[in-house]
């Protein structure tokens, strides 16, 4: 009998041990990235994946090359 009790004291220690440095870990980093709207077709896309333009002083990004073509030209019409 004493045996059992000597098993379930070590259990509820390695479980009360177990949850206090469970505790101390560090939450982990956020993931989450800064999306830009596309000015010319309006799909939103990360900075990884964009293609940024600097035109006018301004920086825009694209969703792709032909995006940012299409807007050059649009601001030579103007």
């Amino acid at each position: 009998m004493r045996f059992l009790i000597y098993i379930l004291i070590g259990y509820l220690i390695y479980r009360w041990l177990r949850n206090k440095t469970a505790a101390r870990e560090l939450p982990k980093e956020s993931t989450a990235t800064e999306t830009y709207q596309d000015p010319v077709c309006g799909v939103y896309i990360s900075e990884a994946e964009a293609v940024v333009g600097n035109l006018e002083g301004k920086r825009y990004h694209f969703c792709s090359m032909g995006c940012l073509h299409e807007f050059e030209r649009s601001l030579q019409r103007r």
